[in-house]
């Protein structure tokens, strides 16, 4: 008797159902596995924005950057800050500042932009005696 070598069709179909049926188990999870990684960086951003604004306030006599510009470079770019570089929207928008006088200082998404749970529109006060 001669010993056959392989694997017959059904065993081959068996093994690629189960596949099959693996992958529509896992990638459904995946794809919501990049949403939730986005949301969490981008609320961790948020975050460190915000500490370091009130940082910033708290070395200067509780006063904010008047600007974007100044947000830009005296927050955003400092290395004291953030010495690993700038926080960077996982969204690819960027973080607009904008201090209304002594009312309340917002960082959000460009309009049109927001996105996931982040804390858009996060605010701290400006009032020094707040």
């Amino acid at each position: 008797m001669i010993a056959k070598k392989g694997f017959t069709l059904m065993e081959l179909l068996m093994v690629v159902l189960i596949i099959a049926v693996l992958a529509s188990i896992v990638v459904p999870r995946m794809s919501g596995a990049a949403a939730t990684a986005k949301d969490a960086k981008d609320d961790a951003n948020w975050a460190n924005l915000i500490r370091a604004l009130e940082n910033y306030a708290g070395n200067n006599d509780g006063k904010y950057p008047k600007d974007q510009g100044k947000f830009d470079s005296k927050i955003v770019n400092n290395k004291t800050y953030f010495p690993h570089g700038a926080p960077v929207c996982p969204y690819g928008a960027t973080y607009v500042y904008s201090e209304t006088a002594g009312e309340e200082t917002v960082i959000k998404h460009p309009p049109g932009t927001e996105h996931g749970s982040g804390a858009s529109g996060a605010s701290g006060s400006s009032d020094p005696n707040e």
